[in-house]
């Protein structure tokens, strides 16, 4: 997502992380429609399209992060990953956690005193109960601190060793844990679940994924069509038949790391792949370089615009029209905040 962390232009990552910061604003303006609307109504399944079909976003950021920072070619001893990569997450990590718990504190909803802001935003960083969308952060800290281990993998593998490593992770980190609840497997959720990963180990697989996908490039967009549609096929009309079932928003499809989701992440990036190998225009380098910050102040922007943009509104135009717009805001701020050397080098 970070510029600064990807130093080296690949036409296909500029192509995936542009898309990706669309799907994630995408994501967000869509969420609050859903509880103005009855579950299977035309409205409702309207937001859960667009919910549905940018659910691939974040999956989308770490395979770009995967994809360059596993390069064998690359130099990255110790020192410099943590001085400089993981420093500048947990740096920007505990910033935007304090800005945001005074958003909070501003808002009324249940934030702490303005005396208190330093301990609580402490607390916040440390349990990973920062405002809803930083937490990215913790998987891609994690990610990163994988780096020496997957880039060991990376350059000693086989290609046939790397296919197997990342069959099991797939297996034990997305295909049982969606497996376990459905018939028969549900008979077999306690010991099916002792062999499922926990969330957070799902990135440095996801960062190793990346770098494999990068070495083998499709030679059409064929695959990348097929496993999008497939994963989004599943995606809205799983969410759509529960949440009927249940008359409210069921999420079980829409884990943002989910069976479904994670392929259409992977049909995302090969179309990328596709697409992007000759260059991206400048706009959409533009928006690559900017993600980052546009990730992290959007939230920002879209309560600012609560009052322009009511969830009762019909999220068949409302939706997008929210999304241009805040992405317009966010890199605006960008704009101003990059030439700030030390914003710029630490905080977006």
């Amino acid at each position: 997502m970070d510029n600064a962390l990807t130093p080296r232009r690949d036409g296909a990552v500029d192509l995936a992380k542009a898309l990706a910061i669309c799907a994630v604003v995408l994501i967000h303006c869509s969420a609050n429609h859903f509880a103005h609307h009855p579950a299977g109504s035309f409205q409702w399944l309207a937001a859960c399209f667009w919910g549905s079909v940018s659910r691939w976003a974040v999956p989308v950021f770490l395979l770009c992060s995967g994809a360059l920072m596993n390069a064998p070619g690359r130099d990255l001893p110790l020192k410099k990953l943590f001085s400089r990569y993981l420093l500048r997450l947990a740096l920007a990590l505990a910033v935007w956690a304090g800005l945001y718990e005074l958003l909070r504190i501003y808002m009324g909803r249940g934030g702490a005193l303005l005396s208190q802001l330093a301990v609580q935003s402490a607390q916040n960083w440390l349990t990973g109960t920062t405002y809803y969308h930083l937490y990215y952060f913790y998987f891609a800290i994690a990610l990163y601190l994988a780096l020496p281990l997957t880039r060991l993998i990376a350059r000693h593998a086989s290609r046939a060793e790397l296919r197997y490593l990342l069959a099991l992770w797939f297996l034990a980190g997305s295909v049982i844990p969606f497996c376990r609840y459905f018939p028969p497997f549900d008979q077999l959720g306690a010991s099916l679940l002792r062999y499922s990963l926990p969330a957070i180990f799902l990135s440095p697989g996801l960062g190793l994924l990346g770098w494999y996908l990068g070495q083998h490039p499709p030679k059409s967009c064929r695959e990348g069509l097929v496993l999008f549609l497939a994963g989004f096929g599943v995606t809205f009309l799983g969410t759509w038949r529960r949440s009927a079932a249940a008359g409210e928003l069921d999420q079980f499809f829409l884990d943002g790391f989910g069976l479904f989701v994670l392929l259409m992440a992977a049909g995302v990036f090969r179309l990328c792949q596709r697409l992007g190998r000759d260059g991206v225009p400048g706009p959409v380098l533009y928006l690559s370089r900017a993600s980052f910050c546009v990730y992290l102040i959007h939230p920002y922007f879209q309560w600012l615009t609560r009052q322009a943009f009511f969830e009762t509104l019909s999220p068949v135009w409302a939706v997008p029209a929210q999304a241009l717009l805040l992405l317009g805001l966010s890199a605006a701020a960008y704009e101003v905040l990059r030439w700030v050397p030390v914003v710029s080098r630490w905080i977006i």
